[in-house]
């Protein structure tokens, strides 16, 4: 079921029965509390649709439960691919010698699949992240499946490899979108970090944010491209990216891929 659909009726709900009280058809104190039981109802839903963070509308992977005594923790890179930052990424990922995971919007992929080519030459994990960035909660059952498959079929077109993970736009999720997801035979992938680094706070604001909450079995998001836009730098990023990697090592983590974090 679609969350606006609850939100709508949930709504309603509490107009209708606020409308009751006023015309006393049951108490006004009944009316008061049932209409604000209603309202919390839709903003909780509303919550969990838009916090990544929890498995309310079906699983989603935020970190790994056991990482069998290691320290793993995985960067995952949003909005690609992205010329020429995704590019600048790639060469900074190969002379640290880490594999990361891209979550990938079709429609760069389509633009720019030499990159995407690069990415999986790389030895880099391609998942999905949308066929069109676009916040699938807004979008239809149909139209977001439509998305999804248009996402899904674009990358395998040009790795020879169906995608194993998705992460929604924003991370944004209820049940038709889990449904949609997993149907198509990805699962969803969310984060448990997250240093907002698309608003460019600077490149030591970024890295502080990421290694202070850093933790075994963390999923870091950043970003390589700005989708839909395609418009803000991502040289902040790329900088911090190297960072990070020194800082973190250094304190025994092992960077992985989302597969590998999941075994």
């Amino acid at each position: 079921m679609r969350i606006i659909y609850l939100l709508i009726i949930c709504s309603l709900a509490g107009v209708l029965l606020l409308w009751l009280g006023i015309y006393k058809k049951i108490s006004r104190k009944t009316a008061a509390i049932s209409a604000a039981l209603s309202l919390t109802l839709a903003g909780a839903l509303l919550l969990l649709a838009v916090l990544p963070g929890n498995s309310f509308y079906g699983k989603v992977i935020t970190h790994a439960e056991n990482t069998h005594g290691r320290k793993l923790i995985a960067l995952t890179f949003d909005d690609g691919p992205y010329p020429p930052y995704t590019q600048k990424l790639l060469k900074l990922l190969a002379a640290k010698n880490v594999h990361a995971t891209f979550f990938i919007v079709g429609e760069n992929a389509a633009k720019h699949p030499e990159t995407v080519k690069l990415v999986q030459a790389q030895g880099h994990l391609i998942a999905l992240h949308a066929g069109y960035h676009k916040d699938l909660l807004k979008l239809s059952s149909s139209e977001a499946a439509a998305n999804i498959a248009y996402g899904k079929q674009t990358l395998q077109s040009i790795t020879g490899t169906a995608p194993q993970y998705m992460r929604p736009p924003h991370g944004f999720k209820d049940w038709s979108t889990v449904k949609a997801i997993n149907d198509a035979g990805m699962q969803i992938v969310n984060w448990s970090i997250i240093p907002r680094d698309w608003t460019n706070p600077g490149v030591q604001v970024i890295a502080d944010r990421v290694c202070e909450n850093a933790s075994t079995g963390a999923i870091v998001l950043l970003h390589d491209g700005d989708s839909p836009k395609n418009l803000a730098p991502r040289d902040q990023t790329i900088e911090a990216v190297g960072l990070i990697i020194d800082r973190l090592r250094a304190e025994g983590y092992e960077f992985v891929t989302i597969e590998e974090l999941n075994k």
